[in-house]
């Protein structure tokens, strides 16, 4: 199983590195037509295992050029996210494996009655 992409996109800080996408996409779109210039936008994603579990941290890099009618206007923004690492590489917000934290009387696993 391989990683699903749009739920990936779609967890990076909580849905607003999506939503921030969509509207770069928007206003880049409409300055290449407004001003017949070309315009640019970068997506960069960066991996660091977090201590010996199996998560990484996620860094995020939005950064775009949007065509002006004198010139240009660039950002970029960088946000981070956690991210389970589960069989075959797959990520995702949350283990693929929960296990069971507390027994039926409502007591932690594990603890002495």
């Amino acid at each position: 199983m391989s990683t699903n992409t749009a739920q990936f996109i779609d967890d990076l800080d909580a849905g607003v590195f999506a939503e921030k996408l969509g509207k770069i996409l928007s206003d880049v779109a409409a300055g290449v037509i407004d001003h017949d210039k070309v315009g640019n936008i970068t997506i960069q994603l960066d991996m660091k295992r977090i201590g010996t579990s199996y998560q990484v941290a996620i860094s995020h890099k939005l950064k775009y050029t949007k065509p002006t009618r004198k010139g240009k206007l660039t950002e970029e923004e960088t946000t981070q996210t956690p991210m389970h690492v589960g069989k075959h590489g797959a990520l995702s917000l949350f283990p693929e494996n929960q296990f069971q934290m507390f027994n039926k009387t409502g007591q932690p696993q594990g603890e002495a009655k």
